[in-house]
């Protein structure tokens, strides 16, 4: 009657501690896991933070840069070139040729406003011409079918004229940058001198005339 009380007890228990080391085992290993977790989390956040910090150094180093480049007072004549093909008139601002971006500006204005008016004309006389060689009506009733040809062509030629225009102004625009910069790094001095000098001249006979002469100097 004792033994099988206790053969049960016996039983009991080691199922006990056997259950409790296994949820012990369970709780170590979630721990290990949550640790793990959270220090690849803490990796990969010190890495985001270096990256970003990396990059406002860069950002901050090209502001600087940028600024010191346009504050020289000699320019760079091809970044005076890109920067204006990048935007008309920034070329000449950075030159420092201030009074010159009002120039292209309006230049640019001017095409602009020719190449509509002229391609609004055209596409109207067009549609007219278009109705007036078939009998139908239109708002140019007024014009023979003859002159609405030639407004249309006239208008026409003006706005490929334009879109030339605008291209050429474009070029232009970078090319006065470019060339700009170049001669504000010519020295310029203001020691110019003359001297009368005697020469003799070849022949038979020396004789003395007056002569001119230039020598450069290039440093």
């Amino acid at each position: 009657m004792v033994r099988p009380l206790i053969l049960s007890f016996l039983f009991l228990a080691s199922t006990g501690y056997l259950a409790a080391q296994k949820e012990l085992g369970q709780t170590r290993q979630g721990q290990n896991i949550n640790i793990d977790t959270s220090s690849i989390n803490s990796k990969s956040n010190a890495s985001k933070t270096k990256k970003k910090a990396e990059r406002d150094k860069a950002k901050v180093e090209k502001k600087g840069k940028f600024k010191e480049n346009w504050a020289v007072p000699y320019p760079n004549p091809y970044r005076a070139g890109i920067y204006s093909l990048i935007l008309p008139s920034a070329g000449q601002i950075y030159n420092k040729r201030y009074w010159k971006a009002p120039i292209v500006w309006g230049g640019f204005a001017a095409l602009i406003y020719s190449i509509d008016y002229n391609r609004s004309n055209y596409n109207e006389l067009n549609e007219a011409y278009g109705a007036s060689v078939k009998g139908l009506p239109h708002e140019y009733d007024r014009f023979t079918t003859e002159a609405l040809k030639n407004q249309r062509d006239f208008h026409n030629k003006n706005l490929q004229l334009s879109y030339v225009g605008l291209v050429g102004m474009y070029a232009l625009a970078a090319l006065d940058a470019y060339v700009d910069a170049h001669l504000k790094n010519f020295d310029i001095s203001d020691d110019l001198s003359m001297n009368m000098t005697a020469i003799r001249q070849g022949g038979i006979q020396p004789s003395i005339g007056p002569a001119l002469s230039f020598k450069w100097r290039l440093d």
